[in-house]
This record gives C-alpha cells, sequence and structure tokens, in this order.
C-alpha cells in the first residue's frame, strides 16, 4: 500500500483511523440477505461525500470494521455520527425487519 499525504498549502497529514462499531443491542442485521451489499453503497457514497478515503471495509454478523483515511478537520465523532445516521436511516426503511 503506498503512503499518500494530505496536502495543504501549510499542512502536510497522514490521518488514518480504524472504526469498530455495532448495531443496536449487537443484532445480526448482516445476516438478512442484501442488508451487506445496501450498507457497504451507502458508505461508500457518504465517504465520498466527505472526501473520505475507504481503505478497507468489513462487515461481520453483528459489527463492523471501517479504516478510513480523512483530513485533520473531521473529528472521528463526526465521520462516525454521518456514516451511521445515514446508514441508518435508509436501512431501517428499507429493510422493516
Amino acid at each position: 500500500m503506498e503512503t499518500t499525504y494530505f496536502r495543504t498549502k501549510t499542512t502536510v497529514s497522514f490521518i488514518n483511523y480504524h472504526f469498530v462499531f455495532c448495531p443496536k443491542y449487537r443484532r445480526k442485521i448482516f445476516l438478512i440477505p442484501r442488508v451487506e451489499e445496501r450498507f457497504k453503497e451507502l458508505t461508500r457514497q457518504k465517504c465520498e461525500e466527505l472526501n473520505i478515503e475507504i481503505l478497507t471495509m468489513e462487515c461481520h454478523i453483528d459489527h463492523v470494521h471501517l479504516f478510513l483515511k480523512c483530513w485533520p478537520t473531521q473529528s472521528p465523532a463526526e465521520i462516525m455520527k454521518e456514516i451511521k445516521g445515514a446508514s441508518s436511516h435508509v436501512l431501517r426503511n428499507e429493510f422493516p425487519k
């Protein structure tokens, strides 16, 4: 994997975050057909909007691993709020169970 830095006029940064998060009550939502593919699609769309690079994304039965590369102006809490909020809302509407 090639190391690339984010550069601005006055700064150089290299920030990677490894997030591990679970659905509410650690439900096994990824056993439901098509949920995993839809979750990955929604996450990719949101990361493109936020200018975040997804290095790896793995979904297990009841949790997700995300390894992201982002700008220093983006806080980890804000990143997760955006990703989890957008995906949760859409998945709850599309997959009611």
